[in-house]
This record gives structure tokens, sequence and C-alpha cells, in this order.
């Protein structure tokens, strides 16, 4: 009896060190998933250009590809649908989506396409939004590049980084407190 009560106790604690929920990523894994989850597709356009930073008290996911005229809509839905379905797994949700499209012919604008995240995740992945609803108050096309200034880059940030370390001592505080017990209980024996 005491044996069974010793495993539930076990299995109890093993299941409060690592939860069922889902796994979170920080914004450089977040940043090298995008081209594997690109470079999977046929049709997926050329990136050339990734990057991860805040503004305006904002977390933004910057994308500039390639789009060939033939397939434009198919190329910016594909990657709208990459950057939702990435970054819904971040420890640190994103506030902006920012796609600038490069015309494969060099005499067109490029457009820059500027979408609220949790919308777009909201539409794309959770289907909780209509289509109209979504394209009214989720993104906006434009090519005016004056009023939208990217920041210089920055490194990831110190918190970020202590929030890894800090999971990685838990864990591994949990195991040795685990062993400990085991240890005693077959030790008493």
């Amino acid at each position: 009896m005491q044996f069974f009560i010793r495993f539930i106790f076990i299995g109890i604690t093993l299941s409060y060190l690592y939860p069922a929920s889902k796994k979170h990523f920080t914004d450089q894994q977040i940043a090298n998933m995008i081209p594997n989850y690109f470079y999977r597709e046929h049709n997926s356009p050329n990136i050339k250009r990734i990057r991860i930073y805040g503004k305006d008290n904002e977390k933004y996911l910057h994308m500039e590809i390639d789009v060939n005229r033939n397939r434009y809509h198919g190329e910016v839905d594909f990657t709208l649908y990459a950057m939702a379905n990435i970054t819904q797994y971040a420890k640190i949700p994103f506030d902006k989506f920012v796609i600038i499209m490069y015309p494969a012919i060099k005499s067109e604008e490029p457009e820059l396409l500027k979408a609220d995240a949790g919308c777009t995740i909201d539409y794309l992945i959770h289907k909780s939004k209509t289509k109209k609803r979504w394209s009214e108050t989720c993104f906006k096309i434009s090519t005016d590049f004056e009023n939208f200034v990217v920041p210089n880059f920055t490194t990831p940030s110190k918190k970020e980084n202590s929030n890894d370390q800090f999971g990685n001592y838990i864990i591994l505080f949990g195991i040795l407190a685990i062993s400990g017990f085991i240890f005693y209980f077959i030790r008493k024996k």
C-alpha cells in the first residue's frame, strides 16, 4: 500500500515538473524556425530578411520577401500564415507582423503589410474571426515607408534569457529532489 502512495506522490510531483502545455520558444528560436518552415513548402516566397524587434512598446516580427506578380496573393497569405502559426508559441507574444514585399519587376514599388498579430492568429489559426472582419480591422497594406522606421538591431533581452535559465534551474532542482526522495525510500527498506 505504501508503495502505491509513494508511486502516486512521485507521479504528481513529476506532472508538475513537466506540464502538458504548449512549448514556448524564444525570439531567436522563432527566427530560426521560419526559414525551415518556408523551405518545406515548394511554392513559398524567397525570404530576404527576418527581424524581431521592439518599437513603441510593441513587439514586431518583420519579414522581407520577394513576390512574383503571378502568385502575389498566395505568397503573402502563406507568409502571414507561417508567421501566425510559428509565433503562437512565442514566450513573449508578438504585437505586430510586418511584411515588406519586393516585386520581381524592379520598376514596381515595394509594398508594406502591417498586421495585428493577435487578430491574425485568431483568424488564421483559431478561426474565431471572419475574413471580412479581419480584413477591415487587422491589417493595412501601403507603399508609405516614411511613417514606418525600423529601429536598429538589438540583442535578445536579458529578461528572456534569465527566464530560460530560471526554468532550467527549477527542472534541475525538481529532478534532484525526486532522486533524493527515491534514494531515501529505497534506503529505508
